[in-house]
């Protein structure tokens, strides 16, 4: 088996073995007094960002795993997978009013929106508008939720429209914490983030 591909999939299998490890894990903050009210204010502030991470996504038929770059400018965004030495991936590129998604062969799609793009090409019903929100370790704004914090007044857990969403890391980057370790699941699909690089 070629070692680039043994190593990346021994990346993925670790993204599976860490769920048994639902404990989160607080880093000492930049600022050990901000409350949470203080964190929102920070996270909402965020509107561009470079972002590389692992992420694992399983459903009841099926499990995917890739790497993944994340580059948000304002509202404009591009999400890209790549599986091992570069293969089987995928372009999401959403606009206000427009979402497109190229594939392995090259082919271009659109939608009305990313969820429902996603889910037509490649059978994952993943809630891309919401990981705008979560990836920051921030809820939904005007959706109910149900919150817990850590130490630091870190979101730690969430759940919102039937998911559970578990920070179970954070990285200081600058001058502000953000995630670096997420768990998402639903009755139909769990999805495992791995951060390994933020830019802001």
């Amino acid at each position: 088996m070629n070692r680039y591909f043994l190593r990346f999939a021994l990346l993925i299998s670790a993204l599976w073995l860490t769920s048994c490890a639902t404990t989160p894990s607080a880093i000492a903050p930049q600022n050990k007094s901000l409350s949470w009210d203080n964190r929102v204010q920070t996270l909402s502030g965020i509107e561009n960002w470079d972002l590389k991470a692992l992420i694992a996504i399983r459903n009841n038929a099926d499990a995917n795993s890739a790497s993944l770059t994340w580059q948000q400018k304002k509202q404009n965004y591009s999400l890209s997978l790549f599986g091992p030495l570069g293969t089987n991936s995928f372009v999401l590129t959403g606009a206000p009013g427009k979402v497109t998604l190229q594939n392995p062969q090259g082919q271009t799609f659109s939608a009305a929106t990313p969820e429902l793009l996603l889910a037509q090409q490649t059978g994952w019903q993943l809630p891309v508008s919401y990981l705008q929100y979560w990836i920051r370790g921030l809820p939904v704004p005007n959706v109910p939720a149900e919150k817990h914090f850590d130490t630091y007044n870190h979101l730690s857990e969430l759940t919102q429209q039937g998911w559970k969403v578990q920070f179970l890391r954070y990285t200081s980057t600058g001058h502000v914490d953000l995630p670096s370790k997420i768990f998402i699941n639903s009755p139909t699909l769990s999805v495992k983030i791995i951060i390994s690089q933020w830019q802001l």
